[in-house]
């Protein structure tokens, strides 16, 4: 059994959470007694909890879904802040559009945003806000999807952790970074292209190319959903199956070159995409900066599972001379040019775990700039 006690002083309450005989679980105790079990004591709650509206956003089929006994909303979340006097607002999403469609309609200065979801659910809804509101937006993420590294850069590891961080945390600026793609680039989902990407298109984590975004969109299916993580694994040896070739040529700043073909390219301001997977070891999300990370095809058929085992191993990939590991700070801009891309294999890309893909045309560029942490007139800061 995993619990976690909060004294909360004002209300001299004691809150004890966790999981048992595989459920969550909520009680209190209204006259606690001093208990060298008591992990967290809080004596106010942040402002983020108290000024302003509070919304949680559900995205109810990320992950492997939500089931009653493990369901953190139901269970930890809306009894604990019924006992702890926090108004709030439950969204559950009900569409593909429906995290998109409640960012439009924002008009509160001041806004807290719970989401219990993965990355792409906090890029669709950074991008899916109005160009006519000022305002301030504290987002917490609650790891519930397949792809968590906003939350695993942050040391949000599992949703149950988290919950204490969320009542003794601190907003610091959520860093975006500008992507301007081809007009006509449209997303795909589960290989049928629906919308066109917007203009002023922002990522919060990763923007990948070649072997990287190839996984993330060959695992977007009903099937290999349903195995959580390890879909991205069972993609990556569907993958490796086929050369990764991808031509291209990347420009940093209008002079520095790096010349492909490429097997893998990425920038992510993260250092980690799953627990144990350490992209970038100098990564901070809390910082406005990104990393290059990028190799160029072998004849070898191993060498990219070879990489890999380094990314695995604490990160030691950024030492071997085979991979480029490239900081990029703010200002500073990166233009990636796509060579001879006939397949749609080579047009994709995975943004936050979104995938777009290229206009039909062979040759096309790709622009990325570090910028702050504004959309449109909101400022967007992160909790942790």
């Amino acid at each position: 059994m995993s619990t976690t006690k909060v004294l909360y002083k004002p209300k001299n309450l004691e809150i004890e959470f966790g999981e048992k005989d595989g459920g969550y679980f909520l009680r209190t105790n209204e006259s606690p007694t001093s208990s060298e079990t008591t992990t967290t004591t809080i004596s106010s709650l942040p402002s983020y909890l108290t000024r302003g509206k509070i919304i949680v956003i559900d995205s109810v089929n990320s992950g492997i879904g939500r089931s009653d006994e493990k369901n953190i909303y139901s269970k930890i979340i809306n009894p604990l802040f019924d006992h702890l006097s926090i108004p709030h607002e439950y969204f559950p999403t009900t569409s593909p559009s429906s995290i998109s469609d409640l960012a439009l309609s924002f008009k509160d200065p001041e806004i807290t945003v719970i989401f219990i979801s993965g990355d792409t659910s906090i890029n669709e809804f950074v991008n899916g806000l109005n160009d006519t509101t000022t305002g301030k937006i504290s987002i917490f993420p609650i790891p519930g999807g397949t792809g968590n590294s906003l939350a695993l850069s942050l040391n949000l590891t599992d949703p149950l952790s988290s919950i204490s961080t969320l009542l003794t945390g601190k907003p610091d600026p959520l860093n975006l970074y500008q992507v301007e793609f081809p007009k006509n680039t449209k997303f795909l989902v589960q290989n049928e292209v629906t919308d066109e990407v917007p203009a002023n298109f922002k990522f919060l984590v990763v923007l990948s190319w070649a072997f990287h975004a190839s996984l993330v969109a060959d695992s977007d299916t009903p099937e290999l959903r349903k195995h959580g993580l390890q879909r991205f694994q069972i993609a990556a040896y569907q993958n490796l199956e086929r050369e990764q070739k991808y031509e291209g040529q990347v420009i940093i700043n209008n002079d520095e070159v790096i010349n492909g073909p490429f097997a893998y390219w990425l920038l992510t301001s993260a250092q980690k995409f799953e627990p144990t997977f350490e992209i970038s070891p100098q990564g901070d999300i809390l910082k406005d900066e990104l990393y290059l990370v990028a190799f160029e095809t072998k004849t070898d058929k191993d060498y990219i599972m070879d990489i890999m085992k380094q990314v695995y191993d604490k990160g030691s990939h950024v030492s071997n001379p085979d991979v480029v590991y490239k900081k990029l700070v703010k200002g500073d801009s990166i233009v990636l040019k796509t060579k001879n891309s006939n397949s749609v294999n080579d047009k994709r890309f995975c943004v936050d775990g979104s995938i777009v893909v290229l206009p039909d045309t062979t040759d096309n560029e790709i622009r990325i700039q570090v910028t702050n942490n504004k959309q449109y007139s909101w400022e967007l800061y992160i909790i942790h």
